[in-house]
């Protein structure tokens, strides 16, 4: 009798292995993500940009048309975000930026120039999908000129930004790697202060993807 006692007890133990190891791997196979992410991610990252002097229509055109103050750039990001735990994080970069066409009213050549970019962001993820939400903190985002037309002493060596809409990223699902990307219909409005309280009137409509690993936990 405690012979088969103790081949019952064997075989309840054997039975809920196999099933919390069944569960685990469920679990695995169907990536759920946490809801948070923490620690610093490098990232690269290219894009372009449309920059309006007198903002945008409805259709996303530069005010003033074909031959209206505007210019178009190429840009690349080098740098690192870091997410905190509680949903809130930052952007270090270095931005470098071609501006290779000006509208006929500006009759600008072609230039180059590099700045320091550094921002907030908050931050959500989606633990079905991995799918990241950001929203810009306003009142986080300078961009200090170094090199080009834009350095000092120009009066234009910082740059301060507001971003309205949200981007949207997703998250590997062993959470080391991740990719954001922005872009039109967004719209992001340049501020004479960083407070980003008084817009100029000049906005930028800017196409990039960012792609990250993680390299602090």
């Amino acid at each position: 009798m405690k012979g088969n006692i103790k081949k019952l007890a064997v075989l309840v133990i054997i039975a809920a292995i196999a099933m919390f190891t069944v569960a685990a791997t469920a679990s695995a196979d169907g990536h759920h993500w946490k809801n948070t992410i923490e620690g610093e991610y490098a990232f690269t990252g290219v894009g372009s940009c449309l920059i309006a002097l007198q903002g945008f229509n409805t259709s996303l055109q530069p005010i003033g048309g074909p031959t209206g103050p505007w210019l178009e750039s190429s840009v690349t990001y080098q740098g690192v975000t870091t997410f905190n735990k509680d949903g809130t994080g930052s952007v270090t970069c270095v931005l470098r930026v071609l501006d290779t066409l000006y509208s006929q009213a500006l009759g600008a050549p072609p230039d180059a120039g590099s700045a320091n970019l550094s921002h907030g962001i908050n931050y959500t993820v989606a633990t079905d999908s991995g799918k990241i939400t950001f929203t810009y903190p306003k009142g986080t985002y300078e961009a200090d000129w170094t090199s080009g037309p834009n350095a000092p002493p120009s009066p234009n060596s910082k740059l301060y930004v507001n971003v309205p809409q949200p981007w949207y990223g997703v998250l590997s699902p062993d959470g080391k790697i991740f990719y954001a990307s922005h872009g039109a219909p967004s719209i992001y409005d340049i501020t004479s202060d960083k407070a980003n309280m008084n817009p100029i009137g000049v906005q930028q409509i800017c196409n990039f993807v960012h792609q990250g690993f993680r390299i602090e936990e």
